[in-house]
């Protein structure tokens, strides 16, 4: 006879415990937030031009809230065009992508340089490699060095 364990957890809202679940919320808050962004979607269906700070002070809600509302897809930037989400690099405000387009510029520049750096080390390493083994190594001759 085997015993069940529960799989329970405190709310990170509210703090109560409640049996596990997808939303990893207890009903009260999952209720709430569906109730928020209904809410929230009814505002802006009204004020579709409004900003982050005219949805936030309207609705109640937090900016956070709406960043997370909009990773997750459930508002859509494309029928709201003055809302937008922080670059998670800088924070300078996004409406597309994960990264400003001057963070994108400067990470691929970056790689460049490093790979570059990586090329004029390979030969280097090649040298040290035949040096140190002394003998003939069947890589050498399938590398073509």
């Amino acid at each position: 006879m085997s015993v069940q364990q529960l799989m329970v957890a405190n709310c990170p809202r509210c703090g109560k415990v409640f049996q596990r679940n997808l939303r990893n919320q207890c009903s009260d808050c999952s209720r709430s937030m569906d109730s928020m962004l209904t809410s929230s979607l009814e505002f802006l269906r009204k004020n579709h031009r409004s900003t982050n700070m005219q949805f936030s002070e309207a609705t109640g809600v937090s900016q956070e809230q709406m960043h997370t509302w909009i990773k997750e897809g459930k508002l859509l930037l494309s029928d709201y065009p003055n809302l937008n989400y922080p670059c998670a690099s800088c924070s300078k405000p996004i409406r597309g992508q994960k990264l400003c387009s001057d963070c994108t510029y400067r990470i691929n520049r970056d790689i460049r340089e490093l790979k570059e750096k990586d090329r004029s080390f390979q030969p280097l390493l090649r040298e040290k490699q035949t040096v140190s083994t002394g003998g003939f190594q069947i890589r050498e001759r399938l590398s073509g060095v």
